[in-house]
This record gives C-alpha cells, sequence and structure tokens, in this order.
C-alpha cells in the first residue's frame, strides 16, 4: 500500500526531520544530564527531579517487585489450565475454552473407542482357547 510519489516524498521528509531534531533532542537530553548542571539547579527544580544512578533504580524496581507480587487462591492445573474446581479463568477467551474442551472430549472417546477394541479382541481370542 501507501506506494505513490505524494507518500514516498512524505516518509522521506519525516526520515529528514527525524535525523535533524534527533540529534538536537540528544544533545538537549545530555545537557540536562550532566552532573554540573544538575548540581548547578534552582532549588525548585531540585525539589521537582530527582537523578538516580541505574543501580539505585534497579534496586527500586527489585524492592516493588518484592511488594507487588500477586496472591493468587486458585492453583491452576498447568496443562489443562483449570482450577481444583474445574473453571477456567476469567482472562481466558471462550473460544479458547471450547477448543480445549472439544480437546478433551476426543481424548475421551477416543480412549473409550481403543478400549472397547481391545476388549473384542480379547473375547474372539477367549472363544479360541
Amino acid at each position: 500500500m501507501a506506494k505513490s510519489i505524494r507518500s514516498k516524498w512524505r516518509r522521506k521528509m519525516r526520515n529528514v526531520k527525524r535525523e535533524k531534531y534527533g540529534k538536537k533532542n540528544l544533545d538537549q537530553l545530555k545537557k540536562i544530564l550532566v552532573k554540573d548542571d544538575v548540581t548547578n539547579m534552582d532549588s525548585e527544580m531540585k525539589e521537582l527531579c530527582t537523578v538516580k544512578t541505574a543501580t539505585q533504580i534497579k534496586e527500586d524496581k527489585k524492592a516493588a517487585k518484592g511488594d507487588s507480587e500477586m496472591d493468587v487462591d486458585k492453583k491452576l492445573n498447568k496443562k489443562s489450565l483449570r482450577d481444583e474446581h474445574g473453571t477456567y479463568p476469567s482472562w481466558m477467551n471462550k473460544r479458547i475454552i471450547r477448543n480445549m474442551q472439544n480437546r478433551r472430549n476426543a481424548k475421551r472417546i477416543k480412549e473409550k473407542i481403543h478400549g472397547l477394541k481391545k476388549l473384542e479382541r480379547n473375547s474372539v481370542y477367549d472363544d479360541w482357547t
């Protein structure tokens, strides 16, 4: 789609803008993040923003992870994705639930048929003996 001359020109000009303003924005960010500029900030700016190192951010994430872990009462079976009562989770799509039920029913039917065939074979051999 979008192969007209006009769209090609617009795409080209967007790329030129991206390069031009990308360099400009990068320079501005570098100036802001330089430590000397951070220490010389106004008192109002110091109250508004805090500068953290990468290690501090990682530690904060680890601490937040420990606090926000969800306690799930329902234990789901990994294979069938059902809980101990046989219900599927609320986030699961109805179509997926239907497909899983159909697969489970097909397995049961197949096992039933194969089981009957085994019985028939054994009964035939029993008559011969």
